[in-house]
């Protein structure tokens, strides 16, 4: 099956073109994307150009995820370096994007301007991942680079992922009814997906119903030894989206309903026979993640006191159960372990952002302000049963902890937060100072339960509340000719997450135990970023340099002693300052009316300067090099490199070796046939050399003696294809 579709996707990418019938409703032309300004929300919560923007931000639209063969996150931020998806390992999906370093909860991921839930993990045996979109319903991505909470409050002290779902007027283009049909797969692992999406009109009002349907398996990576078993993955997602809309004086209103539902069920075999798993001789997880929304947002008309403006009100539940069967017929005393792990997060919440402009002492300005108010009930549980082999006598003990048991209480948070955000223009054509200001409050409630105070007696409940001011400076300063300078200051906020104040794990076949810290302090981070941007007729160029200092960095579960039992104790600590900085490139030349050459680039290093050891969180310098072919609106190529440095010595915190990535070079070639007017076929060979390679923030922090590792690796060669037809 795999070798028929790489066949037949080279020969479809070998095609000579015969037709020079051109696409309508496409923007894949490079002389359009070099001339026009692309808008971007996410910086200011309003639309702006990019040339206004006194930071880093990139535009993702609906043509570049189809021509780059993108169906999920990680394939989104393929060719975008110092940006990454945090993995999984090879049984759980993806936990969330890492921007310059900084991951792990720390980039607020927002989705139609509501915020996707938490990532929260125990262990070999439980992570609830972000329940980040498969992206079939994905019409639109913003990336955000550096600290936001100006803007976007503690969630997003790293950055900010923008993700906007589908809308009737994607499809409609002034038509009373529209369908879009996609059919895409990939040989990397037996991927097949189909996306059907239906839009009406009537009047004022305004209608959307799509679905999507994916199956998937484990990925084949390249050059897996044949010592090391190979984990197997059987996956099915599903998503649904409704939308309602209708424009009236007020402006226009729209209530929308979107599910998911991600199913996976994983054989584990790499880690059997070894370490903790060296009497265990079969492993299987079955891992159901549920999440469902109801929005209710407007884009109002102009006002009293603003121009522009929407407001949002939202209910969103995450639900997530995964069970872990395991037998272990070589213990001492023959068992089969049978474990479950419950997370369930509902939140509501109300936000509304608005915008004036007024002259104030001769100067233009334009004034953003709004406010966001949060609410979220979190309640988890794991459960387990051991059963003798030989009698089928169960107990609800393993590794000599009671079930059922909470690992952190039954907890409510509630988060509030209101801005300012301002554009000053000192002089016509000259440069915009963009002041800004947020109060933020974070309150954490703890509520004791049966289960949890019965496994934790002793452990004292934590509340917590916290109030921050985060600032920001920015200046765009014009220089004529399609160039302009930037620079900003910006300070970045986070409240101590619920699983670090109040975690309670206590294995005593492990001798270890995770204790509170009720003394935790939020995190607290301050960026400097200066950068250049010019757009001429046919090259476009972007410079951007930064220096973050992060202060009282959370390290999650922290070696902090042991006790007079010889237990070892774990607890999540703040480190005193942690510095990154680095460098980003993006150029771009077209060549004649057929070529195009782009480069992109970065370059970061970070030290805990505490006690002077490298942060083993940083990807490698990488740059990724490209050559389009477009010789008619018909067909268009892409040749693309990606070539990344080898890692430099990692090590953890006691010192011990991390796994360091060697230095890789992988190549792609990707092309788009687009026969009639409303059908598109893109394919693409990727990794076309089958070479081994990792990608950083899919083995952080992994032991560099981890068994699982070459299954870690980046695809081997793949071919991917996607046939999108719209009516």
């Amino acid at each position: 099956m795999r070798s028929a579709m790489l066949l037949g996707m080279t020969l479809l990418l070998s095609a000579i073109p015969t037709t020079t019938v051109r696409a309508q409703h496409s923007d894949s032309s490079e002389e359009e994307a070099l001339a026009l300004d692309a808008l971007t929300v996410v910086a200011h919560r309003q639309p702006r150009s990019l040339s206004e923007v006194a930071g880093t931000v990139t535009v993702i639209g609906a043509s570049r995820i189809e021509q780059e063969l993108a169906f999920d996150v990680r394939d989104l931020v393929r060719y975008e370096p110092g940006v990454e998806v945090d993995g999984g390992g090879t049984r759980f999906g993806a936990g969330g994007f890492r921007i310059r370093g900084v991951g792990g909860n720390r980039t607020a991921v927002v989705v139609d301007g509501v915020p996707l839930s938490n990532r929260f993990a125990v262990g070999n045996y439980a992570d609830s991942g972000r329940g980040l979109l498969e992206l079939g319903l994905v019409e639109r991505v913003e990336l955000l680079r550096g600290p936001a909470s100006t803007l976007y409050g503690s969630k997003a002290l790293g950055g900010v992922v923008s993700l906007n779902l589908l809308d009737a007027e994607d499809l409609l283009y002034g038509e009373d009814q529209a369908m879009r049909y996609e059919l895409a797969g990939s040989s990397a692992d037996d991927r097949w997906r189909s996306t059907a999406a239906l839009a009406a009109r009537r009047g004022d009002v305004s209608g959307l119903l799509a679905a999507t349907h994916q199956q998937a398996r484990q990925i084949e990576v390249a050059a897996r030894p044949v010592t090391v078993p190979e984990d197997r993955l059987d996956r099915t997602q599903q998503s649904v989206l409704l939308r309602l809309a209708g424009d009236f004086d007020a402006g226009r209103l729209r209530l929308s309903f979107d599910a998911l539902r991600d199913e996976r069920d994983s054989d584990l075999r790499a880690l059997l026979g070894q370490g903790r798993f060296r009497t265990t001789t079969e492993l299987f997880g079955d891992d159901r993640n549920e999440r469902w929304r109801l929005l209710l947002d407007q884009d109002l008309a102009p006002g009293p006191v603003w121009e522009r403006g929407q407001w949002r009100l939202w209910h969103q539940v995450s639900d997530i159960r995964q069970d872990s069967f395991e037998a272990r017929p070589l213990a001492r005393t023959p068992v089969d372990l049978f474990r479950r792990f419950d997370f369930r997060e509902t939140s509501q919440g109300a936000a509304i952002d608005l915008e004036t402009s007024f002259d104030l002492f001769g100067l233009d300005q334009r004034l953003g302000y709004g406010m966001e108010l949060i609410r979220s009930d979190l309640r988890q549980s794991r459960d387990a049963l051991e059963t003798v082999i030989a009698t089928g006598e169960s107990r609800p003990v393993v590794l000599g902890e009671h079930f059922p048991l909470r690992d952190f209480p039954l907890t409510e948070l509630t988060e509030f937060g209101a801005y300012l955000h301002d554009e000053i223009r000192l002089w016509r054509g000259g440069p915009t100072l963009s002041p800004g200001l947020r109060f933020e409050y974070y309150e954490l409630d703890s509520q004791g339960d049966p289960v949890y105070e019965q496994a934790f007696p002793d452990t004292p409940l934590t509340d917590l509340d916290s109030t921050a001011w985060t600032p920001k400076l920015g200046l765009v300063w014009p220089l004529g000719s399609g160039a302009e300078v930037f620079a900003q200051y910006a300070r970045g906020f986070r409240s101590p997450p619920f699983s670090d104040v109040n975690i309670g794990l206590d294995i005593p076949q492990f001798g270890i135990r995770a204790i509170p810290n009720p003394d935790l302090e939020p995190e607290r981070g301050r960026t400097l970023e200066a950068g250049v941007r010019w757009r001429g007729a046919s090259t476009r160029l972007d410079l951007a340099v930064f220096r973050n200092q992060y202060q009282d960095f959370i390290s999650t579960r922290a070696l902090v002693g042991v006790d007079p039992d010889g237990i070892l104790l774990f607890q999540s600590i703040n480190r005193d300052r942690v510095r990154i900085e680095g460098a980003e490139l993006r150029a771009r030349q077209q060549i004649g009316d057929d070529f195009g050459l782009s480069l992109a680039a970065e370059w970061m290093r970070g030290e805990d300067q505490s006690d002077g050891r490298s942060l083993p969180d940083l990807s490698p310098p990488q740059a990724i090099v490209s050559l389009d072919y477009t010789p008619s609106p018909v067909w268009r190529f892409l040749l693309a490199g990606t070539f990344t440095r080898d890692q430099r010595r990692l090590l953890d915190e006691a010192g011990d070796p991390l796994f360091a990535a060697p230095a890789s070079a992988v190549f792609d070639l990707l092309g788009q046939w687009s026969p009639w007017p409303d059908l598109s076929i893109s394919a693409g060979l990727f990794n076309i050399d089958d070479r081994q390679t990792w990608t950083h923030a899919n083995v952080l922090g992994r032991p560099a003696d981890d068994p699982t590792l070459p299954l870690l690796a980046d695809p081997g060669r793949h071919a991917r294809l996607m046939l999108r037809w719209l009516h």
